[in-house]
């Protein structure tokens, strides 16, 4: 596992009191402790013997596991965590967690702005419902937003364009496609959030 987890590596932190991941680097890696280097101006998100998620992207595809802040040295802004291989996981691309989704976002094509709706999501693309006629040799800017309001941008590549027509109301079309220039922030923010629905999901 050391060779996953190294010096200066970037991490993404989730802590309890946070929906979204906070970005951080790997100070020191010995004896399955970890030590990470927070911004300054996080710091208020974390307290000792706390629960914490943490992702970080690998040549696998994605490590994470969930732990508790064993200390903080608030002086230099560190956090040490303890590392248990047995309770990680190795998330590939094909097996991100998919959601369905029943949420409004913002696509943009040139200079006019639609409004669609999710069908499913995932950190590797999406499924939506839309009225606009999308291409699948183009590539979309698009925004939104999860639990929190802090905005997610990127391009979404359309794969495939169906048509669904329902009586008495104009055609739809519901288009598949791939995230494309998604910050890894955002995609461990877009990760974090559907194990957490998958798991309400799961406990209903």
């Amino acid at each position: 596992m050391k060779k996953l987890l190294k010096k200066n590596q970037n991490v993404f932190v989730v802590p309890e009191d946070v929906k979204g991941a906070l970005s951080s680097k790997i100070k020191k890696f010995e004896k399955n402790i970890l030590e990470i280097c927070i911004d300054k101006d996080d710091m208020q998100y974390y307290s000792s013997k706390s629960p914490i998620e943490v992702f970080t992207v690998v040549d696998e595809g994605m490590l994470y596991f969930k732990t508790e802040i064993g200390s903080i040295d608030a002086e230099n802004n560190v956090l040490s965590i303890a590392f248990d291989k047995k309770n990680s996981e190795i998330l590939q691309r094909r097996e991100y967690t998919r959601i369905d989704l029943d949420k409004e976002f913002t696509l943009k094509d040139g200079e006019k702005d639609y409004v669609c709706k999710f069908v499913d999501l995932s950190a590797g693309g999406m499924k939506i419902l839309t009225d606009a006629d999308l291409s699948t040799e183009k590539d979309y800017l698009i925004e939104f937003s999860l639990e929190s309001n802090i905005p997610i941008g990127c391009y979404f590549k359309p794969i495939r364009v169906d048509e669904i027509h329902m009586k008495n109301k104009p055609a739809k079309k519901v288009v598949s496609g791939r995230f494309i220039a998604l910050k890894n922030i955002d995609k461990i923010a877009i990760v974090q959030f559907c194990f957490k629905k998958q798991t309400e999901n799961t406990n209903k």
